[in-house]
């Protein structure tokens, strides 16, 4: 059984197809002011016609290889955005207070209570002295995660013990 698009020239596949791709885009509730999800659909109809071209079962095929790779540029896309806000987040730095232990010392040496002592450098380094992750990471040679997690920890103990000092 022969495929009547096999025989055809992309030029016409394309002309064939575009709305479909146009349709996808918008299936997917996507804005695409820079047309670089429909570069990316053209991309995809391209990759299949040179691999189903034969197959009567094109237009199908054709639709799920298109609307896939639309959603893998929305997950690169994701990913990206996700890794600057990281990037940014470890960049910055909290305003510094070197006399923020001074404002209620019961309450300092109640967290310290509560906290191991990575949590405690955590928010010792990080909330009092105002270092960044990244900063506190190398100082206490551990991996930037590992510093997070000791973040995390904390902010999860605190969450009782803060309870009276609303």
């Amino acid at each position: 059984m022969n495929n009547p698009e096999s025989d055809q020239s992309f030029e016409d596949i394309y002309i064939k197809y575009k709305r479909m791709i146009h349709y996808q885009i918008h299936k997917l509730n996507l804005r695409d002011p820079h047309q670089e999800f429909f570069q990316e659909g053209i991309i995809a109809l391209w990759e299949a016609h040179q691999k189903y071209g034969h197959d009567p079962t094109f237009p199908k095929l054709a639709t799920i290889h298109i609307r896939s790779r639309l959603i893998d540029l929305i997950r690169k896309q994701k990913r990206i955005q996700d890794k600057e806000a990281l990037d940014e987040f470890i960049q910055e730095q909290p305003v510094l207070n070197n006399n923020i232990e001074h404002y209620d010392p019961q309450f300092w040496s109640t967290v310290r209570k509560h906290l191991s002592d990575k949590q405690w450098i955590f928010i010792q380094k990080r909330i009092i002295e105002g270092h960044s992750i990244k900063e506190i990471a190398q100082q206490e040679e551990a991996s930037i995660d590992a510093v997070k997690g000791w973040g995390q920890a904390a902010k999860r103990k605190l969450r009782s013990i803060m309870t009276d000092y609303r």
